[in-house]
């Protein structure tokens, strides 16, 4: 570690640079939710597993809630990493998914709409910064 707070890895050669507040937020963004849905998962009898796989593998949860997940995965995976490509595809994968839930949500209620696309503007312009 230096002075500024970033761990040094060696990797082949070059340097990867990791921001440790970054690497911290980023376990515990992702870890502990991870945790607590596959302990979730376990704990349920087997129709109700079944009936969660079944509305996993559906094109609906996946356009909709499965690119936006992965793509905010893939972008705080870009920034933690400084991988810019991994950021633009998790960047992607999100106006992706915020586009089809704006899209999926239209049907039921307009105003519950436009705040998905307002949402996923601010999340976008903090991104792209």
């Amino acid at each position: 570690m230096d002075i500024c707070g970033k761990m040094v890895m060696l990797d082949g050669g070059g340097k990867l640079n990791i921001d440790t507040d970054s690497l911290v937020t980023f376990i515990f963004m992702w870890g502990i939710p991870t945790f607590m849905v596959v302990r979730g998962y376990l704990k349920m009898n087997t129709d109700d597993k079944k009936a969660v796989i079944n509305d996993f593998r559906s094109r609906r949860f996946i356009f909709t809630i499965g690119f936006f997940v992965i793509g905010a995965f893939f972008t705080h995976l870009g920034t933690l990493f400084a991988i810019s490509i991994i950021k633009v595809i998790g960047i992607v994968l999100l106006i992706l998914g915020g586009i089809f839930s704006m899209l999926d949500m239209w049907k039921e209620s307009k105003i519950k709409s436009m705040l998905i696309l307002v949402l996923l503007s601010v999340v976008i312009f903090l991104n792209v910064n």
